[in-house]
């Protein structure tokens, strides 16, 4: 699926005044698209990249995370990883050449606000979410000369039979007011997902399983 690359900024550092010198700006880096896994397909799956292999900060931990001598070990460690994680804006050029030609897919960057205020580690989900993971960086045709893992969920995404569900919705509703029921069926999909992606709703059959 299609989307406009573009960088949101973030914090309020300024290189004005400088003397030329650029801060430092990290970017979290996703793209959104559909998922073929067995015989379902997944709309709207949020695809987190990730530079794997980064070994040391790009600059010093305590420019980079607030308050840093004052967190404990684990924290140091939450923040360290998180920090590792996060992509340069060069790195966010050149992977988004990258899906754009290979894999028909955009990225959306977001600017890191800096210092980090409250570290969160590596995914942002929490640890209660369970991920899986794409190993973009192992591809053959993968030409970068950094290695960027991604990760997603499909917990709440639409699927198939979501999908499905959502367009009979719409023609039994449509029937019942006795409102033209012609519209063709990839509109009635384009109703369903733009549902789901303003208000986050989507229609799922009852089955005798279901308990109220």
């Amino acid at each position: 699926m299609a989307r406009r690359f573009h960088v949101i900024r973030g914090g309020r550092g300024s290189d004005e005044g400088s003397g030329g010198i650029r801060p430092m700006r990290l970017f979290r880096a996703y793209s959104i698209g559909e998922l073929q896994k067995g015989k379902l397909t997944y709309y709207h799956v949020r695809f987190n990249w990730y530079r794997l292999d980064r070994s040391e900060p790009l600059a010093p931990l305590e420019s980079l995370v607030a308050d840093y001598d004052l967190l404990d070990e684990l924290q140091r460690k939450t923040a360290r990883e998180e920090v590792l994680r996060y992509l340069t804006e060069e790195e966010v050029w050149e992977l988004r050449l990258y899906l754009r030609e290979r894999h028909g897919m955009e990225v959306i960057a977001e600017e890191v606000p800096l210092p980090i205020v409250t570290p969160r580690g590596p995914f942002q989900g929490g640890e209660s979410t369970v991920y899986e993971f794409l190993e973009l960086s192992e591809r053959e045709d993968y030409p970068l000369s950094f290695r960027v893992w991604g990760y997603y969920t499909l917990s709440g995404c639409l699927c198939t039979p979501t999908l499905e569900a959502g367009c009979r919705f719409l023609e039994k509703a449509l029937s019942l007011l006795q409102i033209d029921t012609s519209m063709r069926r990839k509109d009635l999909e384009g109703v369903v997902k733009a549902i789901y992606l303003e208000e986050g709703l989507y229609v799922k059959r009852h089955s005798p399983e279901d308990v109220d």
